[in-house]
């Protein structure tokens, strides 16, 4: 088995691989088409994320995303980006990219044509882990939710510190609880087999985490849980 200073190299490096391409998403968006989402989930996902960002234009203008927007947004490209295969992290990550690059003038078109609200029942039912209430609780607190909560809060400070988020007091929290859940990561014990296959557990975790439904609700259960002062 490899030592514990292998793992942390690699745990962080495999979230991290996902963020470096997802922090593009926050400066465009993807897709075209009409209020009828096409079957694919990756060009919906393309549109959603589109439409909530420019209705949160319409809100702020050219200011920053607030923390709360910019999570509802990501959360479309991340769902769609862990939809499928999860063996091949490059893939993983390449799914989630092209939500962000897609068509850079996307979100400016649905400003300018105020269509962006006609959007948002259609995304709730395309994907509804991503509305409020969708989060019911963590799963019971086992070595996967502890990596579920470790890999997801690593994936939304990278990307969120690569983009223009308005200031939040809970991302200093979500630091703190980072580095302690990377702690209790060190501590686990696990197979030795697992040193190979890191990549691919830290897409499962993703996968699974994204899905528990909102990640500003996910963090803030993960916080209450591991978070200790």
């Amino acid at each position: 088995m490899q030592g514990k200073p292998y793992r942390t190299t690699t745990w962080r490096n495999a979230a991290l691989g996902i963020a470096v391409c997802a922090g593009l998403i926050l400066s465009g968006c993807g897709g075209a088409g009409d209020v009828q989402l096409p079957a694919d989930r990756t060009e919906s996902a393309g549109l959603c994320y589109g439409a909530t960002l420019a209705l949160v234009q319409e809100k702020v203008g050219k200011g920053s995303v607030p923390l709360d927007d910019a999570s509802h947004a990501l959360h479309f490209a991340l769902l769609a980006g862990t939809d499928g295969d999860l063996d091949d992290p490059a893939k993983v990550v390449a799914r989630i990219e092209s939500i962000g690059t897609q068509d850079k003038g996307l979100q400016d078109k649905f400003v300018a044509d105020k269509k962006a609200a006609s959007y948002t029942a259609p995304c709730a039912k395309a994907f509804p882990e991503t509305q409020a209430g969708a989060f019911k609780g963590l799963p019971p607190d086992t070595r996967d939710t502890r990596t579920q909560c470790y890999v997801l809060s690593t994936v939304l400070l990278q990307i969120f510190a690569q983009s223009e988020i308005a200031p939040d007091p809970r991302a200093a929290t979500w630091v703190k609880l980072n580095g302690q859940l990377e702690q209790l990561s060190n501590n686990e014990v696990y197979p030795a087999e697992d040193d190979n296959h890191i990549g691919e557990i830290a897409m499962r975790a993703l996968a699974q985490a994204v899905r528990w439904g909102p990640p500003v609700d996910a963090m803030a259960a993960c916080g209450e849980r591991y978070l200790k002062d």
